[in-house]
């Protein structure tokens, strides 16, 4: 089965997508398992945190005393419970400790309950030092499962960077491997037939007429090839002559040509030979310093015509306008589609005097030259903008610009205008 380069292209651009929304995604896992991970370690900490402060106020204060104030322990053990109430999500493992820290908290609250409602007033001072002891000790197992669970927390945010960096780097590699194949096949594919088709071009020259025998089968190279075959055998039947062969070869490259720098609508220049002229003609006006002018026209209210009579009125139109300027210009000036509606005139050798002087030339003629559509005369205007090269130009590009600048001036003046480009700078 054949598989077109276009095709090749598709799934290469496919496969590179889904591995980069695959990376993204992996990516976006790791971030939410880190970030849970840090929330169990950050959760671990305050649970160690305030241990130590309430484990501080039972050492730090006699809570015997008839007059011992218990609202700062009763506040940091609420902290506490509060902590461990609103918890991220756990492992097995973490809620296990979890759980053992609720039950030694549970544990502290009623041992402290007991102590201070009668401060235990006929208890002898060893069952006193006792009972503190034990608030302390299980304080402190509070104290030391809230530290194994952030040691957990720690060893699970490691473990989880070092899998996802590992998983992203194999990831990345695959991108790699698969970008580099597929670049280093197409380029090997389009490198393969081209010198095939030149080889076969060579063959052909000499008088060979032998058929192109592709290595890699596609659909556009195929194409190129069955036609370079038809051709062959057709030249081999007829057995043309070198200086014939040759002739028909310029004869189609100079048709292709005019092809390719000629707008298929209007026949005139289209927008890239344009653009080659205008850059030839702006490099001799600087070696030469003669004078160069750009006009900018713009068929007034074409939307209109088009909307009202349609199409392919509106493309007789501008059919009409090409047939009236060039009609209108010098053999050495230059007429161009510069796209839709507009079109641009290079005029060498011509100051703005002489623009403004063409342009009414133009405008004047389409006033007398209308087109009758449906048995109604239509009359086109023109808005036109004119920019002359000076020493700012420094690219074709620019000298457009300034005309485009003065076409706009003209179609908020009234259309049906000419109007020059006045550069303040150069006052």
């Amino acid at each position: 089965m054949k598989i077109s380069l276009t095709q090749r292209i598709f799934f290469f651009t496919a496969c590179c997508c889904f591995l980069f929304i695959f990376l993204v995604a992996s990516i976006i896992r790791s971030s939410g398992l880190i970030e849970l991970a840090i929330e169990q370690e950050n959760y671990a900490q305050s649970l160690v945190n305030q241990t130590n402060i309430l484990k501080q106020l039972i050492i730090s204060d006699d809570i015997y005393t008839g007059n011992y104030n218990s609202s700062n322990l009763q506040n940091s053990q609420k902290k506490l419970i509060n902590i461990l109430k609103v918890s991220p999500t756990l492992t097995p493992q973490e809620q296990t400790l979890k759980n053992s820290i609720n039950s030694q908290n549970l544990s502290v609250k009623r041992l402290f309950q007991r102590i201070n409602e009668n401060k235990l007033k006929n208890a002898s001072e060893a069952i006193k030092t006792h009972l503190k002891a034990r608030l302390i000790i299980q304080l402190e197992t509070i104290r030391s499962d809230s530290e194994q669970l952030s040691h957990i927390a720690q060893k699970n945010i490691n473990k989880v960077l070092k899998e996802e960096v590992i998983f992203i780097v194999i990831i990345l590699g695959v991108c790699i491997l698969i970008l580099t194949y597929g670049a280093f096949n197409l380029v090997r594919i389009f490198k393969t037939s081209m010198n095939e088709i030149k080889e076969a071009f060579k063959t052909n020259h000499s008088g060979h007429f032998e058929e192109i025998k592709l290595s890699n089968h596609t659909e556009e190279f195929d194409s190129i090839a069955n036609a370079f075959n038809v051709m062959n055998t057709k030249l081999g039947e007829t057995t043309v002559s070198l200086a014939v062969m040759k002739q028909i070869v310029e004869e189609r490259t100079h048709v292709l040509e005019e092809l390719s720098n000629t707008d298929p609508l209007t026949k005139v220049a289209n927008r890239r030979a344009l653009f080659e002229r205008g850059h030839l003609e702006l490099s001799r006006a600087q070696r030469t310093q003669n004078n160069l002018t750009l006009m900018l026209l713009d068929c007034d209210l074409f939307k209109d015509f088009n909307d009202q009579f349609g199409h392919l009125v509106g493309d007789e139109i501008l059919v009409h306008i090409c047939r009236i300027c060039s009609k209108e210009i010098r053999d050495i000036d230059f007429l161009g589609r510069y796209g839709g509606e507009e079109f641009i005139i290079v005029l060498p050798d011509c100051d703005v005097n002489g623009g403004i002087e063409t342009a009414r030339r133009i405008q004047q003629s389409l006033a007398d030259h209308c087109v009758s559509i449906k048995n109604k005369e239509i009359c086109m205007t023109l808005s036109i903008g004119l920019a002359t090269f000076n020493d700012k130009h420094k690219s074709f590009e620019q000298l457009i610009n300034d005309a485009d600048q003065a076409m706009y001036l003209a179609k908020e003046n009234g259309r049906n205008r000419i109007e020059v480009y006045q550069d303040k700078n150069l006052h």
